[in-house]
């Protein structure tokens, strides 16, 4: 910018401009306007949104941003007509999408009023008169009324402001004048002005002074008499009290209300009532008391708890080096987890970094009137000393004057309970000096802010929260009830309040008498209430936010007892596709009612899970609470079908899962299925559970669920969690008179006993299960039923033996005749083990080839893994341990491939067995190892029983006889735990290590 040419601009009257001595030609009103905006922003950046708001205000045309960038380029031209050869504009200057216009103070004649008013108030102690020709200076700078020729909103608003700075300098003037004895000048001054303002209660004390100091005192209780006749007339209220109190004074001749000797003004001259005035004494001025500093925050709360760190980051977040932006934090979460708190805290620490002020508001988002942006407006201006009739009422100048009165402030804005991002827009301070916090329960995720997302507390800061309330030696004396009691609280900061603050009511009461009465669910929320802090009225307020949809999605998503849900159970629970329910479940999110851990999956907070359930018993009949969980029992049996038919390619069980029209989940391989079950393996089963308990009306589709479960559970090892579902399913369709139904249940359960090693109570349930299949021709399942009949028997009989031979051989016969290909692979596996268990390798070989042969031909990877290691036993058994390795190795490396962890297991402790018998100790003792790991870890005792023995015998005949006795000990009390028969070769391997001295090892009690 050149110095040898300054530039000149007026604003205070008609809105002009000189390079030097050359006036320059502003054009239009409205590229005046822009102008104007452009230059009272003290060469900050004005956003083109602020531009086109005070040029039209909401009723901008289409076109208002072209005009502005037309107006901001003809401007720059204006200032520097060369811009355009020379490198670019050095004045207005682009900045992102805004603009700063860059020019010395000097250039600004309302900057000039500022500058001349400050240094006065710097002199006005030590050398009045200076101060006094200075404010003079200052009001002469306006010539009319400021920013004559302008239009728009933002010209109405300063133009507002700027009249009423020059009244306040004016005053200030006055002040001095009547200070120094310059009365007479200024009564004809003051009686103009109260003909323009005749509610400026400040002007005419002023006026009352000046005629008492004129010796006019009548005149000035007149004027009080005036002033309190318009006031009653106009606004219905009474003068201000300094109006009355000099009144007062006035009355009673108060010779402190005439200047000092040393002014310059002549004394007055005696008044008619009073006689000869007295001696001049120091005046006491009363004068209008300026705007207090806001310091609106609330209380911080002694007993606050938790959220150091989280705290230290906040406060740091908002008190760093000032950048382009409004520094802004945003905390959400859902409602009882402090949010409100935290801020106020925070807030409170940053005190004596923003000398500003500090404002605070709380926006009423989660009720039913959330507060209007204009009405908040209005307050803050007030707040910030803006007098009611400087409040403008149109929504976009109040936003302006807002951000005008914090443009040189360092001031914090707290905005407490945030309906959303568009409640706060207008809210928002326009400059970094100023800084934001801003709680919602919803996410703000299209502000600009270091967001939180408030999660309630860990269980240390839940319990530090309780002893803070009722003392660390109680929370000491009960340390476990109390640690279940924040627990049962689900951690929720409002909860352990409520909780702590009811336990301290009751003095003679102990914290596990809080915990038996949180006990009962039902009535847990009835419980969280205390005073005005109630958990359930707390959650309401969201709820009734919601429109009837979403009412409706928040009620009937509680009902599965899953931790999460995912989308695709969301869309078939509330029969809509997952476009509508992904809507749907985003607007639970915004209100704070749910969560989403993470994309695609979402989660209640446990006490809200119990309120949508209460809301669901009030609101929902049975009949809609049970069409919504049979549409879900739909979803999931078109999805198991799908699964099995990944998993188990050709098997004729999936022909059995009718979903009817329902859609599912679809599975393109095998271990995507198995890895769906690992995600929902709990919220399935629990599901089901859950449903035959509340609607035995649709156990027979949970049934069939069931059924489609077998190869998932197969893989994933889950049978113990299968028992108390299908005893539970089991005795539902024979209640309800659904023998197929039952057949089936019966099977899973049977087989997962088995599985389990609890074959004595399995035996029950697959007699029943035969029973039923073949009196209500269900041939399908009676061929599984009939393998694990087979592998029952065995089990119980204390191994396989040539009637197990038989029963396998009947089975897979019986799966050929049913037109099961891969049912009939699976029978001549298990045949195949049986032939090796006998000692018929032959039979073995033949059974196991077939095997393999039919699952390659289903393309069944899982099932010829298998059938390999069927083969590598009876390869072995027949003396060929190379081309057994070779099918252990196959089996392994598919297995691994597919993720199969039990029959990767099975397959170790096999190669560990034909090591050892090569002899290769050392190799089997590290085959063994990997296979007892695999084995724990999927909880699959028998095959970690046989590890251990396999273990035990190649640790002994490498030497290490202490070691092989501890891994045998380990093996024959897992086959006494199980009840298993062939934990004998266990039994006589240790035998041998101990000696005949050694007691025999104590069956331990048995599992069921």
């Amino acid at each position: 910018m050149s110095t040898d040419v300054p530039f000149t601009f007026t604003l205070l009257g008609t809105v002009r401009g000189w390079r030097g001595t050359e006036e320059l030609s502003l054009a239009g009103p409205q590229q005046r306007t822009a102008l104007a905006m452009l230059l009272l922003a003290g060469g900050q950046p004005v956003t083109m949104e602020e531009l086109v708001g005070g040029l039209w205000g909401p009723d901008s045309p289409r076109a208002g941003t072209t005009t502005v960038r037309t107006y901001v380029s003809r401007i720059r031209t204006l200032l520097e007509p060369e811009h355009r050869r020379t490198g670019g504009p050095t004045l207005l200057v682009s900045a992102g999408s805004s603009y700063a216009l860059r020019l010395p103070a000097s250039a600004l004649d309302v900057t000039l009023a500022e500058q001349e008013s400050a240094a006065a108030e710097k002199r006005r102690a030590h050398d009045p008169r200076q101060a006094q020709i200075l404010l003079s200076r200052a009001v002469g700078r306006w010539r009319g009324a400021p920013l004559t020729g302008l239009s728009g909103p933002f010209a109405e608003v300063w133009r507002e402001r700027l009249a009423q700075r020059r009244l306040s300098l004016l005053e200030a003037r006055i002040e001095l004048d009547l200070e120094l004895g310059d009365a007479r000048p200024a009564v004809a001054e003051l009686t103009s002005a109260i003909a323009r303002d005749p509610l400026r209660e400040s002007l005419r004390l002023l006026l009352m002074r000046a005629l008492y100091q004129c010796g006019r005192q009548a005149e000035a209780l007149e004027v009080y008499a005036d002033t309190r006749s318009v006031l009653v007339r106009e606004l219905g209220i009474d003068p201000d009290p300094r109006l009355s109190e000099l009144y007062e004074r006035i009355l009673r001749s108060d010779p402190e209300l005439l200047p000092d000797r040393a002014g310059s003004a002549p004394e007055p001259a005696p008044s008619p009532r009073s006689g000869p005035a007295p001696a001049p004494a120091a005046v006491a001025t009363p004068t209008p008391a300026p705007a207090p500093t806001p310091a609106q925050l609330p209380a911080d709360i002694a007993d606050f708890t938790g959220r150091e760190r989280l705290a230290d980051g906040l406060a740091a977040a908002l008190d760093a080096p000032a950048g382009p932006a409004v520094p802004i934090v945003a905390i959400s979460g859902m409602g009882g987890t402090g949010k409100t708190a935290l801020a106020v805290h925070v807030a409170h620490r940053l005190r004596a970094r923003f000398p500003g002020g500090q404002l605070f508001v709380d926006l009423a988002g989660v009720t039913d009137r959330p507060a209007d942006p204009h009405t908040v407006l209005g307050h803050l201006l007030r707040s910030l000393g803006v007098p009611e009739a400087g409040v403008p009422e149109d929504l976009d100048a109040r936003a302006a004057l807002y951000r005008t009165m914090l443009a040189e402030q360092r001031m914090l804005v707290v905005l407490d309970n945030a309906a959303g991002t568009e409640q706060i827009r207008q809210l928002l301070p326009g400059y970094p000096c100023c800084a934001v916090i801003v709680t919602s329960r919803a996410r703000l995720a299209a502000m600009p802010a270091h967001s939180v997302d408030l999660d309630p507390f860990d269980p240390g800061e839940a319990l530090a929260l309780l002893a803070s309330i009722v003392g660390r030696e109680r929370v000491a004396a009960e340390a476990e009830a109390a640690r279940e009691l924040v627990a049962v609280c689900g951690h929720l900061p409002l909860a352990v309040r409520i909780i702590a603050a009811r336990i301290v009511a009751r003095p003679g009461s102990g914290i596990g008498d809080s915990l038996r009465q949180l006990s009962d669910e039902r009535r847990r929320l009835d419980q969280l209430r205390s005073g005005e802090l109630d958990v359930q009225a707390c959650f309401r307020l969201g709820y009734d936010q919601l429109g009837p949809e979403a009412a409706r999605a928040f009620r009937l998503l509680a009902l599965p007892e899953s931790e999460t849900v995912s989308l695709a159970f969301a869309a078939a629970l509330l029969d809509i596709d997952e476009f509508d329910a992904e809507r749907l479940l985003d607007d639970l999110i915004h209100t704070g009612l749910l969560q989403s851990p993470r994309l695609g999956r979402y989660r209640y907070h446990d006490l809200l899970r119990l309120f949508a359930r209460g809301l669901c018993a009030e609101t929902d009949t049975e009949e809609r609470i049970t069409a919504a969980l049979s549409r879900l029992l739909d979803f999931l049996l078109a999805t198991v079908r799908d699964a099995y038919r990944a998993v188990r390619p050709g098997h004729l069980i999936a022909s059995l899962l009718d979903a009817g029209p329902a859609a599912g989940a679809e599975f393109p391989d095998a271990r995507s299925a198995h890895d769906w079950f690992e995600r929902e393996r709990d919220g399935v089963l629990r599901l089901l559970l859950q449903t035959v308990r509340r609607a035995p009306g649709l156990v027979g589709q949970a049934a069939d669920v069931l059924l489609g479960l077998d190869p998932l559970l197969e893989r994933a090892y889950a049978w113990a969690d299968m028992v108390e579902l299908g005893d539970a399913v089991a005795s539902a369709a024979r209640g309800a008179g659904l023998p197929r139904a039952e057949a089936a249940t019966r099977y899973m359960l049977a087989g997962a006993l088995w599985q389990l090693g609890r074959s004595a109570e399995a035996a029950g349930h697959i007699e029943r299960a035969i029973l039923l299949c073949r009196e209500h021709e269900h041939p399908l399942v009676l061929a599984e039923v009939m393998l694990v009949n087979a592998l029952i028997t065995a089990a119980r009989d204390g191994g396989h033996d040539r009637r197990t031979v038989e029963l396998l051989c009947e089975t897979a016969e019986f799966q050929r005749r049913v037109g099961n290909p891969s049912g009939e692979a699976n029978a001549l596996g298990s045949l195949a083990f049986a032939y090796t268990a006998v000692g018929e390798p032959e039979g073995a070989i033949r059974a196991s080839t077939e095997s393999i042969r039919l699952y390659r031909e289903l393309g069944d990877r899982m099932g010829e893994a298998q059938a390999l290691v069927m083969r590598g036993g009876a390869l072995g058994l027949a003396g060929d341990t190379d081309a057994a390795t070779a099918c252990y190795t196959r089996s392994l490396a598919l297995s691994r491939e597919l993720g199969t962890r039990f029959l990767e297991a099975g397959t170790l402790y096999r190669i560990a067995e034909i090591r050892l018998a090569r002899p290769d100790a050392a190799g089997a003792v590290a085959a063994a190892e990997e296979a007892r790991a695999v084995s724990h870890e999927i909880g699959m005792l028998r095959f970690e029983a046989r590890a251990l023995a396999t273990l035990g015998r190649a640790l002994a005949a490498l030497g290490r006889r202490e070691s092989a006795r501890d891994r045998l000990g380990e093996s024959v009390a897992i086959y006494h735990r199980l009840g298993l028969a062939e934990g004998a070769g266990a039994e006589k391997a240790l035998a041998e290590l101990t000696g005949p001295a050694i007691a025999p090892v104590v069956p331990l009690v048995r599992e069921g």
